[in-house]
């Protein structure tokens, strides 16, 4: 339960602190206003607000609720109908006096969905860091970076996971071999030459039946793939790709112009743009045009993909950073706080 949240900020941090996944606003006398979930977070990123933007703008207003006291049954099976695991359970006069939960077991979920992850790059501007070490082998607190994405796939349940590997890749493949050691199976494509950052899709084992995700392995990210993956299923999606906020403050006054003639001035004003977070959820038709060891990037697959309107954003409001710099580097050691 949140009292009066200023800024979707505030909504998220409950969220993240809380393991039920929903929060419940309540006004100053407990009267339930409004839920949100971590799906009307993305929402209201997709609709162009950030997470300095008010609260309300990731509120639900028309959730269902229960009446302490009365037959649950019906709102139950409305509630399951719609996809709800959470009831709040309010009094007669609208205060918030429960929760009831279905469905949250804390069984871990097992994924039979394949895990690419992209190894192959040459780390040139992490250079002379990776001068004799592949970049994904480099230490964020205690333990490669590639070591991070592994352990977190295996704690949401996937355990299929193919290394694309091309740059001192025989160092990557000693590090994790079959994968056994890290609690998951380990495959590796290897690249002759550099096939960009979608070519080695066309390199896997056929038949592939259930979405694969493809991420790059340079990434720390906290969104959970799980989650995704989920989302790409619900929407029938063809490719779902992860989209981070980037926020970019122009620090002058930007003027508003009919020619010569300025009608309005904007001190300072914020640009919101979804950017492409490198993790992606692909059905085995949007790269099965692909020859053996041809050269591909994942923006030219997401385009030839257009037409049919089922390439879908999943936005993400987690701690996310794309490791190409040093700097990136340093502040991944602050996010990961020694892990």
């Amino acid at each position: 339960m949140i009292n009066d949240p200023q800024s979707v900020r505030d909504v998220v941090e409950a969220i993240n602190k809380f393991g039920l996944g929903t929060v419940f606003v309540t006004d100053a006398n407990g009267a339930l206003q409004a839920t949100v979930t971590d799906g009307d977070v993305r929402r209201a990123l997709l609709a162009g607000h950030g997470l300095d933007s008010p609260a309300r703008t990731a509120f639900n207003t028309e959730f269902l609720a229960l009446e302490e006291g009365s037959d649950w049954v019906q709102t139950s099976a409305q509630g399951a109908f719609r996809g709800f695991s959470e009831y709040p359970v309010v009094d007669s006069d609208g205060h918030l006096v429960g929760v009831e939960a279905l469905g949250h077991s804390g069984e871990s979920v097992s994924r039979d969905n394949t895990v690419v992850i992209m190894v192959g790059g040459k780390g040139m501007r992490l250079r002379p860091l990776t001068d004799e070490t592949p970049k994904p082998l480099l230490l964020v607190g205690d333990k490669p970076i590639l070591q991070h994405i592994i352990d977190n796939l295996r704690d949401e349940g996937f355990s299929d996971v193919v290394l694309a590997v091309n740059y001192l890749g025989e160092q990557i493949e000693s590090y994790f071999q079959d994968g056994s050691n890290f609690g998951v199976r380990i495959r590796y494509v290897r690249e002759d030459r550099a096939l960009g950052t979608a070519g080695a899709l066309s390199l896997l084992q056929k038949p592939i039946s259930s979405p694969i995700v493809v991420l790059n392995g340079d990434l720390v990210l906290a969104a959970s793939v799980g989650k995704m993956v989920d989302y790409h299923v619900q929407k029938q999606a063809t490719i779902t790709v992860g989209a981070k906020v980037v926020e970019t403050t122009i620090p002058f006054g930007v003027l508003s112009t009919r020619g010569l003639v300025i009608d309005g001035i904007e001190e300072k004003p914020t640009h919101r743009d979804l950017v492409n977070a490198g993790v992606y959820v692909l059905n085995t038709e949007a790269f099965e045009s692909l020859s053996a060891n041809q050269v591909a990037d994942m923006p030219e697959l997401i385009l030839e993909n257009l037409a049919e309107g089922k390439v879908i954003a999943y936005p993400m409001h987690e701690t996310w950073a794309d490791l190409g710099q040093p700097l990136d580097l340093s502040r991944a050691q602050d996010l990961m706080g020694g892990k």
